[in-house]
């Protein structure tokens, strides 16, 4: 595991630590992919006292509204995937934050209703005073969120106290994209020294680590461990090694996706 210097926020009373793990869960993948990620940092990392996942409740932009499977298919299968995984919570504050911003408007005053990042963070630690959050994030979105590419950028590393865990793949000698690790290895490592130098003019400590997750691509070269090409196909065989018993059975149960067809 490779590691960045970690620091804990101490208090005089000890603060509960829960991890966030955002995702769109459309559908939710298995070893290669979410499981494996959230296992390592459920148990791996022994840092956290719960490890919430937070499905997407609805796309930030319009234009790609509806698009997704239902909310509802979305939390069950996520609820299937975690089930084993004690200290693992799947979340619907998504759905509760637009419900609450929501409330009184008019179904075209809704459309305009934006959940991000910032906002949720905002509700969860007024609702949680006495729990640090950690973010946990894939490489390229921590090089997005700190070059100021997501909305409210600079509001959401204050919401968290700069607490992130950065996730990459782990990477072998043989890897087809080995300049590309390297490459994103070194921007991460160039977006950990920004923002050191933002906190020191803060009062806030920056506690930052990068790990490697355990990645089962490697062991099924040319299999895609994704979403998008779980979405797309009904071979099962294809399928079991993308996801998880389970959510496959419940897809084909829904007939969700391919299996629509």
């Amino acid at each position: 595991m490779t590691d960045t210097q970690y620091q804990h926020h101490s208090t005089k009373k000890r603060r509960r630590q829960v991890c966030l793990f955002g995702l769109s869960a459309d559908p939710p993948t298995g070893e290669g992919g979410h499981l494996g990620i959230v296992t390592h940092l459920s148990s791996s990392m022994d840092l956290f006292d719960e490890v919430r996942v937070l499905p997407v409740y609805r796309h930030m932009f319009s234009s790609k509204r509806g698009k997704q499977a239902p909310f509802e298919s979305r939390i069950q299968m996520c609820q299937l995937l975690f089930k084993d995984i004690p200290n693992v919570v799947v979340s619907e504050a998504e759905r509760i934050y637009f419900e609450r911003a929501s409330d009184g408007l008019n179904e075209e005053e809704k459309s305009s209703v934006r959940v991000g990042t910032a906002d949720l963070l905002t509700m969860m630690t007024t609702d949680e005073p006495n729990v640090d959050f950690t973010l946990a994030l894939g490489a390229d979105t921590f090089i997005d969120l700190v070059n100021g590419k997501w909305r409210r950028s600079e509001d959401v590393l204050r919401l968290v106290g700069y607490r992130i865990v950065v996730f990459r793949r782990s990477m072998k000698k043989d890897d087809e994209d080995s300049e590309q690790l390297k490459q994103s290895d070194n921007d991460v490592q160039e977006c950990i020294a920004k923002l050191r130098q933002r906190v020191q003019s803060t009062t806030s400590q920056l506690a930052i680590r990068v790990t490697q997750i355990p990645d089962a691509t490697n062991l099924m070269r040319g299999v895609s461990v994704s979403s998008s090409a779980a979405r797309c196909t009904t071979d099962e065989a294809l399928l079991r090694q993308i996801l998880s018993d389970d959510v496959l059975n419940f897809i084909k149960e829904k007939r969700m996706y391919a299996f629509s067809e």
